[in-house]
């Protein structure tokens, strides 16, 4: 090669240039968000002209050729000359990396040459296409990708810059070329149209990046890429104008070109950086050379014409010292933040690394790598079942058990006492009373048996028990069964509480396991490992409050519970003074203390059938015994159901322990703990990635020495 290439000479950053460039050796732009020289444009408007004056590289043009994948060229500087200074690799990209078929086909991927003539610029592109989509067969759609293809021409006569071109857009309206009877436009349509929008939006929203942005023209209706620069926020402060084929003018063309490069078009988007204009080879002038494609640049730029542009806006030259500055700039300020985003992502690949715990290529590393994650699950579950949430790494809210158990209780309870659930309802005992006092007993007994409401059931259930019970009296069975129908409803709302908070635990070991195990096929082996004891959690929580419920409806009604005798005895003194008026006592000869009696020819007081009175009765024992048997009832089913069982030894989180697993033979322990192709794979993925980021670290700090 025997020259330094012209362009980007500047001397001031060179060393970090260099140490960007070492970067994208390492293949961290897969990663990273590298800074880079990206040049986009529709097809056909002169963008392969573009990169070859910038290059000095020829770009080939044939008409069976078009780019289906980003190319970089990387220049670099070296301490000595090279046997085959120009080497080719592909580098896969973030939407191709886990592409198996395609890292297969690339790994042996390498050219090497003396010289990066066009002949060898297309030998490249060629062997690269076939190897990143194998091999073409007839009729097959072409189709695009985002495997880089990396041309690197290193050498002591060069300077460290890189350059990506990408994947030209269609443009509406655009006659493309024919490739096999289908012209590109047809081939890229559906859906490799929207694949070059994505591929070219993906680099340009990389706020690192500088943008050359190349037209022919300013048909705003048929650019895609001047969508592209509305659709991405914030691109044209990085974004530089390229105007081609500035040579070929038409009558009054030469008008709107001036304005353009003075950046005072309204119908084109505006750009921060402005735009330049350049002079492109012509079909006849392919023979010739940079210099005279240079020279012919200038006198075109040189005439009357081209008076109202600044000379720093016109030229290959004036493109590339503005390029240059704005490049050296943008790493000088970015690169704190890259190797922040480095360090970063280190500690990312080490956590994963660490979680992934040694090679399990044996009992002993398999053993050992159930345990730390039982101990983690353990110490995590406790932390979620004593509400110590700030010792779970995670913001999820599913790990807040205790918090969000809580609130479903509370929930619960509302649901519980709201009168609405109630089938029948306790109305007020002392109004009921001072109603009755001015009825006609006959009356009210004749309402009680017809109007519906508590009154009525337990008069009905009296009626059905007569035979069994002394006239005037109700059988003890009438409470009973008044109280079953009075508490259908409690079933109904335990159940759905229970089953809440049962999903509240699945929640939250969910979430857990995810951060204990994050090997999804480790955590589908452990839970069969746990599912019988799961099974075994669901069944005793269901048993614990069917039996609950069945007590409810089944067994006697017992308390202890003073409230239910302080009541009855408030409630039958309302009776007395409310119906008789007063207080009553027991007087010789068949008289009341101060009442005479019918006999006597007195005042006949106020007189109602025992069985009324017994419903009274039974009405006041009922809705004091009901309050009792509710709140104990709904502590009941939050302590031995809630509490023992379903947050009990058997709740999900806790049956990932190392008692659950010690028992494990070697070969059920290897089905749990064992590596297959799948976790090889990624520790492999994972040891080069940290690999990489540790010696461009290292890079990193012989640099700051420098």
């Amino acid at each position: 090669m025997g020259k330094r290439v012209r362009h980007f000479v500047g001397v001031e950053s060179s060393e970090q240039l260099a140490f960007i460039d070492e970067l994208q050796e390492l293949g961290l732009s897969s990663t990273i968000d590298l800074p880079e020289l990206v040049v986009v444009g529709d097809q056909s408007t002169g963008k392969s002209s573009v990169l070859q004056a910038i290059t000095e590289v020829s770009f080939p043009v044939k008409d069976t050729m078009c780019t289906r994948f980003p190319i970089q060229i990387s220049f670099r500087q070296t301490s000595a000359s090279n046997k085959y200074p120009v080497k080719a690799t592909i580098v896969p990209g973030r939407l191709s990396e886990n592409d198996e078929a395609l890292l297969l086909r690339i790994q042996d991927f390498i050219i090497e040459k003396e010289e990066l003539t066009s002949e060898v610029m297309e030998e490249i592109i060629e062997e690269a296409t076939e190897c990143i989509f194998g091999e073409r067969k007839p009729g097959k759609q072409l189709s695009l990708s985002d495997a880089t293809l990396r041309i690197e021409r290193s050498g002591p006569d060069e300077m460290h810059w890189t350059i990506v071109d990408l994947p030209g857009l269609i443009r509406k309206g655009q006659k493309s070329k024919k490739q096999n009877g289908v012209s590109e436009e047809e081939a890229l349509a559906q859906p490799n149209a929207a694949v070059a929008w994505e591929l070219a939006r993906s680099y340009l929203a990389n706020e690192r990046n500088i943008v050359l942005v190349v037209i022919d023209n300013v048909d705003v209706e048929r650019h895609k890429t001047f969508e592209l620069i509305e659709d991405i926020p914030g691109l044209e402060s990085r974004c530089i104008g390229v105007l081609t084929k500035c040579d070929r003018k038409q009558e009054g063309s030469d008008d709107w070109m001036v304005k353009l490069l003075q950046n005072d078009l309204p119908t084109v988007p505006h750009l921060d950086h402005g735009w330049f204009g350049l002079r492109n080879r012509i079909p006849a002038e392919a023979h010739i050379t940079d210099a005279e494609r240079d020279e012919r640049e200038i006198k075109e730029f040189a005439q009357p014409a081209w008076e109202g542009v600044g000379k720093d806006r016109t030229g290959i030259r004036s493109l590339i010292k503005y390029v240059d500055k704005e490049r050296r700039a943008q790493i000088q300020s970015g690169l704190p933040q890259i190797i922040a985003e480095i360090r970063r992502k280190l500690q990312d690949c080490e956590s994963d690394l660490s979680r992934m715990g040694e090679a399990r290529d044996s009992p002993k590393a398999q053993r050992y790598f159930v345990f730390q994650f039982c101990n983690e699950m353990q110490k995590m579950a406790n932390a979620s079942l004593i509400g110590q949430y700030q010792d779970i790494p995670s913001e999820d809210p599913r790990i807040m058990l205790r918090y969000r158990v809580q609130r479903r209780l509370d929930q619960f309870y509302d649901e519980m006492v709201n009168l609405d659930n109630m089938p029948i309802l306790f109305s007020n005992y002392q109004d009921d009373l001072k109603i009755l006092s001015s009825m006609n007993p006959e009356e009210w007994e004749e309402k009680v048996m017809n109007a519906p409401g508590m009154y009525s059931e337990i008069y009905k259930e009296a009626k059905i028990s007569e035979g069994r019970s002394l006239p005037g009296s109700i059988h003890p069975d009438v409470e009973e069964r008044m109280f079953r129908k009075l508490t259908t409803h409690w079933e109904r709302i335990a159940r759905s509480f229970v089953e809440d908070v049962k999903d509240l635990a699945k929640d939250c070991h969910d979430v857990l396991a995810r951060i204990a195990i994050p090997n999804s096929k480790v955590r589908l082996e452990v839970s069969r490992v746990v599912g019988k004891t799961l099974e075994e959690w669901n069944r005793d929580a269901d048993a614990a409050l069917w039996e609950l419920i069945k007590d409810n409806q089944a067994r006697p009604l017992v308390t202890r519970h003073p409230l239910l005798i302080s009541e009855t005895i408030a409630a039958d003194k309302q009776r007395g003074e409310i119906l008789l008026g007063k207080k009553t006592t027991k007087a010789t000869n068949g008289e009341s203390e101060g009442i005479p009696n019918a006999i006597s020819g007195g005042h006949q007081p106020r007189f109602i059938s025992t069985l009324l009175s017994q419903v009274l009765f039974v009405r006041a024992r009922l809705e004091s015994y009901y309050k009792i048997a509710l709140y104990r009832f709904i502590d009941n089913v939050a302590m031995q159901v809630v509490e023992r069982h379903v947050l009990g030894p058997k709740c999900p989180m806790l049956t990932v322990s190392v008692k659950t697993f010690a028992n494990l033979n070697d070969g059920e322990l290897n089905s749990v703990a064992g590596e297959d192709e799948t976790d090889i794979r990624i520790r492999a993925r994972l040891e080069k990635v940290r690999s990489r980021y540790v010696q461009a670290l290292e890079k990193w700090e012989r640099l700051r020495v420098l």
